[in-house]
This record gives structure tokens, sequence and C-alpha cells, in this order.
């Protein structure tokens, strides 16, 4: 009864976890076989949709953002989706907690809503103004429509209709890069090579009528200065290394690559000398006094300028909430696709392909007839490999649950073995009279044998009942233990208002079959004792 009650409660845990993994996660992934960016991603939708045993196909793009709503900051993972994908919409419609939040839905189309829940309307971007719909309605701007995951909704205290704001990750990189800039102009960080270099550019050139020429060889020396100064990664024995040049400003690095562009740009080249027109040499002068004389306030603001043209927050409006719980997260967001590639600099292109395939439960042998269609263009991941450790982590703990509840019927094999044991004692006077009278020892085992498997077929179809009548009342049980102050499976932390159950008739089968060999073990020792017990002894008694 125990192992059949904790198991199917277990096997329903483990149900309702594949089917909400299944809702928001793809059945196969698709990545480019060179890890790049997917640009022809439309086209790469149509291709798969069209395999064998495939129903839908969608692009999609993942990563992480700063999110910021009612004074709160934290990283969150998003997943944007091919939003006029109606098969991916409509399965992220199904998983909307509308017992939670009713006012829940899901639409990425502009619309006008005229009752129920409406999101307030917000500012078109670059200048855009809102509208106002006819009929006193609310604009919706389906581009700018958000989809959260329960978690995240409790946690930040959010539901349809608030507003959030998103900044990329990634662009953190480019904020750090001008705050770890270091006080002092690249002139004075190298200033033996700037002289140098200020030394050749007035020995370089000479003036031949309308242009400039100089030496073939002593061009490249300088050339070779300035550019000992663009910092490029390099393998080194400790790995990847940054060569000098990397503490510049990004404003003073342009302006050595300009340098750069000029002297590599001639008019052409003779004779082992290379000529430009005139007025390099002046021009060279006027950049490399801008680097020694450079504004480093201006250049600092300069640089923050250019990163706040990339750094815009992205406000967004909750339209949704969808359920998820401790035990299978997704996603805390989920966006429509083209705010998914400006969040990730992606410029058109999307990382992977989302696949549905008919039977998910068969998705490695999809991945084998895909690859052997696609060839290697393409890389394929099933859900099983992507969620790999979250399903090993259940079916641990569903064979740590069987190993230790099972001495529970270990418990009850032996305490069925010292019941026969004692009744061998009682029965000794019987046995030398059966034995007086000609039993055979195969007889008397037999007998002791025959009880054993009465008892053990009795308390298998006995556990057998009483284990399927408390999953049917389980959510009764349940009750009775909260009402005394027990709560063992809070909707909290499941994210499940019923307590869910799956019934394995294999698993039935094989608990009762063990349950019944075991008792017939236990009734078989003491029988034997029985058996070859001396008769003269037993009938003394008498």
């Amino acid at each position: 009864m125990v192992l059949i009650v904790v198991l199917s409660v277990h096997n329903g845990f483990e149900r309702s976890l594949k089917e909400t993994l299944l809702g928001f996660s793809p059945h196969v992934s698709v990545y480019a076989g060179d890890g790049g960016v997917i640009y022809d991603w439309e086209e790469a939708e149509g291709n798969f949709a069209k395999e064998e045993g495939v129903e839908s196909a969608y692009a999609f793009v993942e990563g992480f953002v700063l999110l910021d709503s009612k004074r709160w900051q934290r990283p969150v993972r998003f997943r944007a989706i091919n939003t006029e994908n109606e098969d991916q919409v409509g399965t992220l419609r199904e998983m909307l907690d509308l017992e939670n939040y009713p006012e829940s839905q899901v639409d990425f189309s502009l619309a006008v809503t005229g009752s129920g829940f409406s999101a307030p309307p917000l500012p078109g971007e670059d200048g855009e103004e809102a509208v106002d719909p006819p009929g006193g309605g609310q604009t919706v701007y389906g581009d700018k429509n958000v989809v959260i995951s329960r978690l995240l909704a409790e946690s930040l205290r959010l539901g349809p209709g608030d507003e959030i704001r998103l900044i990329a990750a990634s662009n953190l990189d480019a904020v750090m890069d001008v705050y770890n800039v270091p006080g002092e102009r690249a002139w004075d960080l190298y200033p033996n090579v700037f002289l140098e270099f200020e030394k050749a550019v007035e020995m370089l050139f000479t003036s031949v009528g309308d242009e400039e020429r100089a030496s073939s060889d002593d061009l490249l020396a300088a050339y070779r200065l300035i550019q000992s100064l663009v910092p490029v990664e390099v393998e080194t024995p400790n790995g990847p290394e940054m060569t000098e040049g990397v503490e510049m400003r990004p404003v003073e690095r342009r302006m050595l690559g300009e340098i750069l562009d000029v002297l590599y740009e001639s008019e052409r080249e003779e004779g082992g000398e290379v000529f430009y027109q005139s007025g390099l040499q002046a021009d060279l002068r006027e950049r490399l006094r801008v680097l020694r004389e450079l504004d480093l306030e201006q250049a600092d603001n300069e640089a923050f300028r250019e990163i706040e043209e990339f750094v815009v927050p992205k406000t967004l409006v909750v339209q949704g909430v969808y359920a998820d719980n401790q035990r299978s997260q997704g996603p805390d967001l989920f966006l429509p696709l083209s705010i998914g590639m400006e969040l990730r600099g992606l410029q058109g292109g999307v990382e992977s392909i989302g696949l549905l395939v008919k039977d998910p439960y068969r998705a490695e042998e999809a991945v084998e007839k895909l690859r052997a269609s696609q060839g290697k263009r393409w890389l394929f991941q099933s859900w099983m490999r992507t969620h790999f450790n979250q399903f090993q982590l259940v079916k641990t703990e569903k064979i740590m649950m069987s190993f230790s509840l099972s001495f529970i019927t270990l418990l009850s094999a032996f305490s069925i073995m010292a019941v026969m044991y004692t009744v061998t004692v009682q029965k000794r006077q019987e046995i030398g009279v059966m034995k007086a009278l000609g039993a055979r020892p195969a007889q008397i085992v037999r007998v002791f044998v025959y009880q054993g498997l009465i008892v053990g077929i009795g308390g298998a179809l006995l556990g057998l009942g009483l284990g399927l009548l408390a999953i049917r009342y389980r959510e009764v049980i349940v009750n009775l233990l909260r009402g005394v102050g027990v709560d063992p499976f809070p909707p909290d932390f499941h994210g499940m208002s019923k307590l869910p159950a799956f019934v394995d008739s294999s698993q039935l089968i094989v608990i009762s079959v063990v349950a019944v060999i075991l008792c017939l073990l236990a009734a078989l020792v003491p029988a034997l004792m029985a058996a070859f017990r001396d008769p003269a002894k037993s009938l003394q008694n008498l």
C-alpha cells in the first residue's frame, strides 16, 4: 500500500513536470552547425516543418536581461518566440495561470480592447505617439506585450497591466569598458612609441609636386609602430592574451585605426617608394596633436553617449502570467522575437529553431531522422538532453524513494517469518503426529508454504485495494493532514492546487508479485525447520 501510494504520487509529479516542460520547451532544438547566428530562419522554419514527423517549427532566441520594475532589479531569463506562429502562441495560451491571474491572456498582435483587461497605453518609440482607439478602449501594443512566469510574478508582485523595463545584459560589457579606462592619455601611457612615430613623420615624407613620397621600408617601420598599439588577441603558453593598447580609451583606439588607414591608402608605389596626395604629413601632425592634447572629459562623455545609444531600456507590458513551479522552472519572460533579437544584438538573426514533433517521447528517434536528412549543416538536441539534469534528479529521487520504502516490505517479510516460526513451535506436536503417521517432509513444507501463499496473496490484494483507494481519495487525506497543521505538499512550492498521481499498472504488478514472493520465502524457512525436526522429540509433550 505504501509503495503503491508513494510511487503513484511521484509518477504524477514526474508526469506533471514533463507536461510543463513540454509546454514551454521545444521537443527538438536546432542550431547552426558552425555555432553561428541563423539569418535565414524563415526559410529554415518552412523546411523543417515539411520534415516527416514534425508538426511545427518556430524560431526563438534565449538569453538574460536585467529587469527593472517597481524599484526592484534582478537578472531574468527570457525566451523570444515567433509570435506569428499560432502553434507556439496557442501552447503558451494553454499554460496561462487563469486560476490565480484570471485577467491573463496572450495576444501579440495590435488590438483594441474595450472591456476586461486592457494594458495601459504606451507611447511609441522613435517619436511615435499612441493613438486613442474608437469606442473608449485602450491600445494594446502587441510588440510590447510580455508573458511572465508565476514565480517571477509572485516574487516581484507583478500582474497583468504592470510595466517592466528590460536592459540587455550584454551591454554591461560596453559600460565596463568605459569605466575601466585609465586616468592618463594614450600618449602618456606609451610616450616612447608616439615620440618615435612623431619623429618618423617629420623625416619620412618628401614633397614632389602635388604629391608626397616616403621610403617603403621606413614607412613600414612607422606603420608597425602604431600597429603595435592596436590590441589583438594572441595565443600564449598561458592561453589567449591581449597585446598592448587595451588600456586606451575607445576614441583613442579609433583614432589610431584612422592613422593606420591613412598610411595604408596610398596613391601608388614605385621603385621602393610610396606616393600620397599632398598634405598627408600635415594631416598626421594634426592627428598626433589631437592625441597628445586629448580632452579626457570630452572623450569619456562621447564614450558614454555612444553607450546610451546602444543600451536602450525596453518598456513592456505584462499581458499574462503562465504557470510554472519550483520543480519545473521555465523562462521568466516570453517576448516577441523582434525584441529578443534587439536585446541579444543579433541584427535580424536567431540562435536556434524549435521543432514540435508528433510524439515528444520519441524525440531521439526524430533527431536521428533529421540528422540523416539534413546533413552536417545543423546540430540537433532533443528535450531529453536539454533537460537531462532535471530528469536525472527526478529519476534519482524515485530510485532512492523506492529503495527506502522497500525496507517496509522486507520488514513485513521478517514479521511473517516470525509468525510462521511461532506457528511451527505451537504446532510441533501436530507435526510430530503427522510425521509418525507417515507424512513426508515435502508434505510438511507444503502445508506452511500454502499458508504463506495465502497470507501473501491476501496481503497483496488488500494492500493493492487500500493503495488505490488512498490514491482516489488523496485530496481528502491531504486536506485532513492540513487541518491538523501538516502540509506535505505545499501548493506554493509545487505550483499545483491538487496533488497529482498516475497509476502505472506495470508497477502495481511488480509490487504485488514481489510481495507474494517475499511471503513465500518468509514461510519457507520455518517450514524447512519444521519438516526436518525429530518426530520423537515433538511427541514427547503429548
